[in-house]
Formats: C-alpha cells, structure tokens, sequence
C-alpha cells in the first residue's frame, strides 16, 4: 500500500520532525542538482522533488533498495518498485531519478557538481563516514549537505561521523532540533560547503 501524499505545502507521512525545516533550506539554496543517498520508499524523495521541480531542479535517488543495507546481493525488487509506484503517484518522476546500487559505487561514477547532499543511507559510523568521504567532494562551494539521525541512539554513529568529517574538512555544522523536539532528540544537521 502507498504511503498517502500530502498536498503540496505539507510534508509526507513517515518524514518525522525535520521536514519543514528542509523544506525551508531548499527555498533559501533553490538548488538544481540535487542526491539523497538512501531513499527507501521516498517519504524524503517525495516534498524535495515538489519543491525543487519549481525552478527545474532535478533530485537523484541512490540506495540499494534491497532489504539489507550490508549486502548488494540480488533481492526481491518490490521497494525500488514501491519507491517507484510512490515517486510517480506523487507526480514527480520527471524530475526524479533513481539508481539501484551502493552509494559507494555511484559515487565512484558521479561526474558532476551538486548543490544539495542529503545523507540518509548505512547509518553505522564507518558507511556514514565513507559517503560524506566519496560524495562531499561532488558538492560545489556554497552547496547544501544534510543528513538526519544526528543523536539517534539506535545509530550513534552518525553524530561520530559527521563530528570526525566536519573537524576534518572545515565544514561548520547547524544541528537542528525540531519543534516539537524528537522524543529521543534525533536531530538534522546540517552545513554550507566552503571556497575550497
């Protein structure tokens, strides 16, 4: 079954706390090439599409879709279908592409800046940390990178990974905390990638 679609000025259900706060980035940046690295059934994919197809921005969708972030064995295609079935009843598939692969070897084939990185794949330290690695230097100075789980105690990988990476690369880091807080104070975070 679909996930239900939102109209347009809201969000879609199963986007948790911090999607108003990303749609505000969006209309502040207006950026054209857009990547989110792990999209599952879209509930993300879906708003950024509608937002940025207002000024003919297009949105890449990378994530193995196959059930097991550890693996890239072959499984049953029914979530790339679903995230597919959800991107098209939303009316956004034009400007929407998805790629079924490792965020690791679609980065080793990327050719082209980007001015929004969402980071939302493998959520242990180690995968975290090798796509900021890989994808952050895509991103064009003055572009977006963004993630959520920051503080999620299921993952606290993520909040070391993006720590280590913005210590590292000189990247200055906004962590936002939506309102109401999350429960658990899952947190987004963000930052605006310097001249290098």
């Amino acid at each position: 079954m679909s996930p239900a679609v939102a109209p347009e000025s809201q969000t879609v259900p199963g986007w948790f706390h911090h999607g108003p706060k990303i749609l505000e980035l969006l209309e502040q940046h207006r950026p054209k090439v857009c990547v989110e690295l792990g999209t599952w059934l879209g509930a993300s994919a879906i708003p950024v599409a509608r937002s940025i197809r207002r000024w003919g921005g297009t949105l890449t969708c990378v994530d193995t879709w196959g059930g097991d972030i550890h693996t890239t064995t072959a499984k049953s295609p029914w979530m790339l279908v679903s995230c597919a079935r959800n991107i098209i009843e939303a009316g956004v598939a034009a400007n929407v592409r998805l790629i079924p692969t490792t965020t690791r070897e679609a980065a080793a084939a990327w050719n082209h800046p980007i001015d929004w990185l969402y980071v939302d794949a493998d959520h242990s330290y180690e995968a975290c940390w090798e796509d900021l690695a890989a994808w952050v230097p895509y991103v064009r100075p003055g572009g977006v990178i963004l993630g959520d789980d920051y503080d999620n105690p299921l993952f606290p990988g993520v909040r070391q990974a993006w720590e280590q990476f913005a210590e590292t690369s000189g990247l200055t880091l906004t962590r936002y905390q939506s309102s109401p807080a999350h429960p658990e104070g899952i947190q987004l975070v963000y930052g605006v990638k310097g001249e290098s």
